[in-house]
């Protein structure tokens, strides 16, 4: 049940033969695919090659005190899969992240009504012994400790979200401090749980060798409440920006190998579609982390002797504005001060010159891997399935097949420039020194 990084890179997609939003349109192949927009957001996506059902049933994250979220998660799975003895013999998990809590069941096909059935007990209010909701809180203190403590990465991510974010409630950590923990109340969780845990706001996707038909059939078998159309769309929290601000964190541990922690969020001057914005953060984030011009891998590694290794990844917040993250071992003799300082002027010299033509168009001849094999049908598939749950754990809906197919036409050098230009102007940046002290300066 542990909490989602608070990131998300693009990696997923499907053969979507029935998605039902709360417009009440339906993404369909066959025309004979039934409505079920009755049921809510009902998102199905066929695997013929599968061998099992997974259903996923998904709320938005609303704002709420550090941990509380995480708490009601836990809580609310134990008192709906813990009434159903079949429950426990299938696979399944909860999370809670900064943009959604969900839950998911696996089985055969033919237990699928069994499956929403348990699913749908996550909408009851909750209903344990206080003596089980404080024995659960002491296993988050567990987590926890197993988590958090000596693991100064880990606590450097949620202080450097806390400032990112200042302002949003993405800021608001989701497994919170051993004091936050200490604090959570059932009170508290049955009240979030009842404001957050209704039909009408779940998004529920069902993957596997099914038809929208069979799914049909298994939400009336397992009564599942119906919304009669009052369904909330799949919304994202809105995400502002707080002023343009620096901070460095410094987490001193002797035992620890060192480590450079560096993010960045800004706004873009345009707002663009969230999966193009995504795509072409993609492509830039494969660019920074290559040797060819224009990439971080020849001035950090290869030509000067400054990173033994990094990780670069670029994702988008919403439509108009993207975070950065840049982690590092640094090489022999260079402080982590040193680092930063290479890495900030190695970024604004590349975003200064451009992105060369001919470094794109390599990159972008590398990038077909990105996609599935759109002609081999149960790969495209399996991506589609995958695409349709990563979209819904942060609060979006999925594009259809052919509109994702479309954004590979959608990318474009001097969108990507621009995209690194603003990574490189004014933001709310945050950088973690973890390790020895005597290498920070």
């Amino acid at each position: 049940m542990a909490p989602q990084p608070g990131r998300y890179p693009f990696l997923f997609a499907a053969i979507v033969i029935a998605v039902v939003l709360a417009a009440g349109v339906a993404w369909q192949w066959r025309a004979t695919t039934p409505d079920l927009s009755a049921f809510g957001n009902v998102i199905v996506a066929p695997e013929p090659d599968a061998q099992t059902v997974k259903a996923y049933v998904i709320f938005p994250t609303t704002n709420s005190a550090p941990g509380l979220a995480h708490y009601t998660e836990h809580l609310s799975w134990l008192s709906s899969a813990g009434k159903r003895e079949d429950a426990v013999n299938s696979h399944s998990n909860a999370w809670a992240s900064r943009f959604t809590t969900g839950y998911w069941l696996s089985g055969s096909p033919a237990a699928l009504p069994g499956i929403l059935a348990t699913l749908a007990d996550l909408f009851d209010p909750l209903d344990l012994d206080g003596s089980f909701a404080e024995e659960e809180r002491g296993i988050i203190q567990r987590e926890y400790d197993l988590r958090m403590a000596g693991n100064p990465a880990a606590q450097a991510a949620d202080d450097i979200a806390a400032f990112l974010y200042n302002g949003s409630a993405l800021a608001t950590s989701v497994i919170g401090t051993r004091d936050d923990i200490a604090a959570l109340s059932y009170d508290a969780a049955r009240d979030l749980h009842a404001q957050t845990h209704q039909p009408h706001l779940a998004t529920v996707i069902i993957t596997g060798p099914i038809s929208a038909r069979d799914v049909h059939t298994a939400l009336t078998a397992a009564e599942w409440p119906a919304t009669d159309g009052a369904q909330s769309a799949i919304t994202p929290q809105p995400i502002t920006l707080a002023a343009p601000a620096e901070t460095t964190l410094r987490y001193p541990d002797a035992d620890v190998a060192p480590r450079l922690l560096w993010r960045k969020a800004v706004n873009l001057p345009e707002t663009l579609p969230f999966d193009q914005l995504e795509v072409h953060a993609a492509l830039l984030a494969s660019i920074l982390d290559t040797n060819l011009p224009g990439g971080l891998a020849g001035p950090l590694r290869f030509d000067a002797a400054i990173a033994r290794t990094f990780d670069i990844q670029v994702w988008p917040l919403d439509e108009d504005t993207i975070e950065v993250s840049f982690s590092a071992s640094p090489d022999r003799d260079v402080s982590l001060t040193e680092l930063q300082t290479a890495l900030e002027e190695t970024l604004a010299d590349i975003a200064s010159n451009g992105i060369p033509q001919a470094t794109f168009e390599r990159v972008m001849g590398r990038f077909e891997d990105f996609w599935p094999d759109w002609d081999d049908a149960d790969e495209a598939a399996s991506w589609m399935a995958s695409y349709a749950i990563d979209r819904a754990s942060i609060a979006r809906a999925p594009l259809s097949k052919g509109d994702v197919k479309g954004l590979a036409d959608t990318l474009s050098l001097p969108t990507t420039n621009m995209i690194l230009r603003q990574l490189t102007g004014e933001g709310r940046t945050a950088t973690a020194f973890i390790g020895p002290e005597e290498i920070f300066e």
